[in-house]
């Protein structure tokens, strides 16, 4: 899904659902390098006015210490395949 905002910035959502009709949950998929993109990220999360839970980076190619060290660095929650569900269950 593209989205469009009043200015104009075009973003592509990979990944966004509603938890009970209320809490947004946006998930971004990556795959190889994607760090260059971490300062996009979070004007999309500050745009759709998201918490670091509700706004999520799954990429494959991560180490769980790894993910936990961005985590930690940036506003943002990262997570590889097998720590998505944790991730999403912290927010449910």
């Amino acid at each position: 899904m593209k989205v469009v905002f009043a200015n104009e910035d075009l973003h592509e959502i990979d990944v966004m659902a509603l938890v009970d009709g209320q809490t947004p949950i946006y998930i971004e998929c990556k795959t190889g390098e994607f760090r260059r993109d971490i300062d996009k990220f979070l004007r999309l999360k500050k745009r759709l006015n998201l918490n670091r839970s509700q706004f999520i980076v799954c990429a494959s190619d991560l180490t769980e210490e790894l993910a936990i060290g961005l985590t930690a660095m940036h506003d943002l929650t990262f997570a590889n395949h097998s720590t998505l569900p944790a991730k999403l269950q912290a927010v449910i």
